[in-house]
């Protein structure tokens, strides 16, 4: 990308001189192997420089700021896409072949196919606009007072409304597949037809028999899609300006914000990373025999 940081402090009475002085400030005229090392070491202690774009804001306060806004965001849209594709995929899988199954999978290729910004800006356009149900933007309502966190809570509820919508309706259609798939290698084994002999109801031998069994590859997908959770956030955050870091993200590119780029980068990187590890230890919770194997 042409020019550097100090471009952007381009003005009437900038000199050669404030130029170089700026680029000592931010440690750029060092060798690039010790500005390596010193990006690491502040790295282990939290300090990942100062914005260009906001200079001089410290990189970690806007981190601060922004990230529980997004694990908010990818929180809800995880457990809204779980608790209604599991049940579905379980659904589509019992009656496989049927109406019933051939419909969920039509509909979930539908949503799979989608783009995550279409939608969200269909959505805006839609509850946002022609029928104003729902803000399209921002977190919370500019100048409002809570008496009580729980009103704060309702408030964050009611503005992410439809990002959540629109992150949980892509990765709803995944978790429906996978559990539909997992599900169809479970029920042809004999436990589930000894269930079915033993007079058990349907809901019965399906979510108490077939489904626990069918879980655990669902589970381990689930911290891989952090991963895409965390891209999905940058676009669905930019529709809907959405201060969270995928917004924090999207604008640093712009503003060629290179600290702040490499900090988002990197809280992400240790989500994903830490997602991946929960799901391998919940999995040997959920399953013993993978960690008697190890």
């Amino acid at each position: 990308m042409p020019g550097d940081p100090t471009t952007r402090f381009v003005g009437p009475g900038f000199t050669e001189e404030a130029k170089r002085a700026l680029l000592r400030e931010f440690g750029l005229t060092k060798p690039i192997w010790e500005q390596f090392l010193l990006y690491l070491t502040n790295t282990l202690t939290g300090d990942f420089g100062v914005s260009f774009a906001r200079y001089p804001t410290p990189v970690m306060e806007l981190i601060i700021d922004r990230l529980p806004r997004t694990l908010y965001l990818m929180g809800a849209s995880v457990t809204v896409s779980v608790a209604i594709g599991i049940p579905l995929g379980a659904y589509a899988a019992w009656n496989f072949g049927k109406r019933e199954d051939l419909l969920l999978t039509q509909l979930s290729l539908f949503f799979r196919s989608i783009p995550t910004f279409w939608l969200g800006i269909l959505l805006a356009f839609l509850f946002g606009y022609v029928i104003p149900l729902f803000p399209i933007s921002g977190a919370l309502t500019a100048g409002a007072a809570y008496s009580n966190p729980v009103e704060q809570f309702i408030d964050l509820t009611y503005h992410t409304f439809l990002p959540v919508v629109t992150m949980a309706a892509y990765f709803l259609a995944g978790y429906t597949f996978l559990m539909r798939g997992s599900l169809l290698d479970i029920l042809p084994e004999n436990y589930i037809t000894i269930a079915e002999s033993k007079g058990l109801t349907e809901r019965q031998v399906l979510f108490s028999h077939a489904v626990p069994p069918a879980f655990p590859p669902v589970l381990t997908q689930l911290g891989f899609q952090i991963g895409r959770l965390a891209g999905g956030a940058v676009l669905v955050e930019t529709v809907f300006s959405y201060p969270g870091m995928g917004k924090l993200m999207f604008d640093a590119v712009l503003a060629r914000d290179y600290p702040v780029i490499q900090a988002t980068f990197f809280f992400l990187a240790v989500m994903v990373l830490g997602s991946m590890f929960l799901a391998e230890v919940l999995y040997t919770v959920i399953d013993p025999r993978i960690g008697g194997s190890q």
